[in-house]
């Protein structure tokens, strides 16, 4: 038996990877390109030091952990909130979008069957590509990444059906409805057993792990790999993506304690391995053919291009959001995907594709997911263009525009340095929000940097609408003026009852007046330090995790009892 030596390839694809980042970062450039550059270099078409079938499966599995990423980042819940998008947005998205592909290419070759896997592959992005680009900006938060999000999770549901209906335009079963029902079956059969199986011995399973973070996190790697895997083959052995299952663990180990754990886990797999997919696709790129083919190559390109940003634009306003935002997702989404690989593929396995036109495909998905980083830089520049001509508009116009997607979301209300590090908590949770700043100079450089803020007085109604306060669950006053917290209070209790008000203040002497208003919680700066140096010094002594949260707890317990009572005491001696 022949033995081939995979080590030296991928000692040379992770040097490659770690001289890329920093050439690229220090350029100022997406890591990605680099990646597809570093991959056309080294790969089959390049100096052949690194073939493709040698990086083909763990490019696979960076995908795979992609998945499960965006998995944990979307609870049951999470996903009814987005319906309206993910099955709206989403799937007019592909409709069109195949719809006119697939009438292109069978009005010019005649074949249905080829412009039904044409038409389907080329209406999918690239979730690898967009969310990379997307985390690198830190737009998560920006209605810009919760469209993109929505189309992308509804293209990853659609590429099941897309891959079933391949061999049956292929003539090589019995009847179709007969193979539909088979494929059908397989899928509830799959993603069932994840489901339950997810729901049963998940939690138990982490349960099972030393409580101590040091002793358990080996196993606790060990543990999600064990899960991601076995969920991934799960669905591929029942003829569907691995990515799916992948994508379904992710989304049962979020509605568990352990999602945080779990995301670090696999968090430096997700990213080397992401690295080395981005590297697979650029080792497809063949220089010699893209110059033989560069016309076709090019036309067809900016024709996709042209097309998919028009069409999820288009959908974009269809649906109510600003001309900006919506032609920075139409170019953020605008390439091919990575599934189209496998979609091309399989049509030309199958005869489906003429080998000469699916290579030129397969370059022409590979050249607009390149061009992606420089798609998404001119979306920003649109998008700050037309802020700029909508400086006229309103603020509170503005914020209704920017909040008009978001449902159980919290509204921050002062973004100083309190405000942002709350921000930032939530978006560690994935928790959507929308924050808000009287401070025109604050409002200004924030949103330069993509945090999702506006303009407006939080102690006045309109702004509580303009900011969704109806559908919002929970607003925090992390304002530094007590006269302006005691207004809001007053304002959001009196028209939004049932929204949990929580309020920082320096400490506790107001206290019975806030709770008083309509405050259901207060966190005091002046304790909530002192509690945190305390822990800190229990631990340096050696006292244990569990034991430094349960005093805390202690302490916090009926919203600062004991605390407020030494309060008390002061201003009796004060008094006297």
């Amino acid at each position: 038996m022949e033995k081939i030596d995979i080590l030296p390839s991928v000692l040379i694809l992770i040097a490659a990877a770690v001289f890329v980042v920093i050439l690229f970062k220090r350029l100022r450039l997406s890591p990605v390109l680099g990646y597809l550059v570093a991959g056309t270099l080294i790969g089959d078409h390049g100096f052949k030091i690194v073939t493709f079938a040698e990086t083909h499966l763990l490019a696979e599995f960076g995908v795979v952990f992609l998945l499960f990423a965006i998995g944990l980042e979307l609870s049951f819940e999470r996903l009814k909130m987005m319906r309206k998008y993910v099955l709206g947005l989403g799937s007019m998205q592909v409709f069109i979008t195949a719809t006119i592909i697939a009438g292109g290419v069978a009005m010019f070759s005649g074949s249905s069957a080829a412009a039904i896997i044409i038409g389907g592959g080329l209406a999918l992005s690239s979730t690898a590509i967009v969310m990379q680009v997307v985390e690198e900006k830190g737009i998560q938060s920006t209605q810009t990444g919760r469209i993109s999000l929505a189309i992308l999770l509804l293209q990853d549901f659609v590429v099941v059906p897309l891959l079933v209906v391949v061999p049956l335009l292929a003539g090589k079963r019995d009847t179709i409805m007969h193979e539909v029902g088979i494929s059908f079956i397989k899928a509830i059969v799959a993603l069932g057993g994840i489901f339950i199986a997810g729901r049963l011995f998940l939690r138990p399973l982490f349960s099972l792990l030393p409580s101590d973070k040091a002793k358990s996190s080996e196993l606790f790697i060990a543990a999600t790999l064990l899960i991601v895997l076995t969920a991934a083959w799960g669905t591929e052995h029942f003829g569907l993506s691995m990515a799916l299952g992948a994508f379904v663990s992710g989304v049962l180990v979020a509605e568990t304690e352990f999602r945080v754990q779990a995301e670090e886990s696999i968090s430096p797999f997700k990213g080397l391995l992401l690295g080395l997919f981005f590297m697979s696709v650029g080792m497809t790129i063949d220089v010699q053919e893209i110059y033989r083919n560069l016309s076709k190559i090019m036309i067809f390109s900016v024709s996709l291009i042209l097309l998919k940003t028009l069409i999820i634009s288009g959908l974009c306003i269809l649906f109510g959001f600003k001309r900006g935002v919506a032609l920075q997702a139409g170019l953020l989404l605008s390439q091919g995907g990575e599934f189209a690989f496998i979609l091309f593929n399989l049509g030309m396995d199958n005869k489906i594709i003429d080998k000469d036109i699916g290579d030129i495909l397969l370059l022409v998905v590979t050249f607009t997911m390149a061009l992606t980083p420089l798609l998404a830089a001119l979306g920003e520049r649109i998008l700050a263009a037309n802020s700029e001509d909508e400086i006229q508009v309103s603020p509170l116009t503005i914020m209704a525009d920017g909040a008009r997607d978001l449902n159980q979301h919290v509204i921050v209300a002062g973004f100083g340095k309190v405000g942002k590090m709350v921000a930032r908590v939530l978006e560690a949770e994935v928790v959507n929000y929308i924050a808000i700043d009287i401070n025109e100079v604050i409002v200004k450089e924030e949103d330069a940097n993509d945090w999702p803020i506006f303009r407006g007085d939080i102690s006045q109604l309109d702004t509580l609408k303009a900011a969704g306060a109806d559908r919002a669950v929970s607003v925090i006053l992390a304002i530094d003026n007590e006269v302006t917290i005691k207004k809001s209070l007053k304002a959001i209790a009196a028209n939004f009852p049932d929204l949990a008000i929580i309020v920082r203040t320096h400490d506790l002497r107001s206290s019975a007046e806030l709770y008083e208003a309509g405050a259901r919680i207060i966190v005091p700066e002046d304790y909530e330090t002192g509690l945190q140096l305390g822990g800190a010094v229990l631990k340096a002594i050696g006292i244990s995790e569990y034991e430094i949260s349960r005093i805390k707890n202690q302490f916090r317990a009926g919203n600062y009892v004991m605390a407020q009572h030494d309060e008390d005491i002061f201003e009796d001696e004060e008094t006297e």
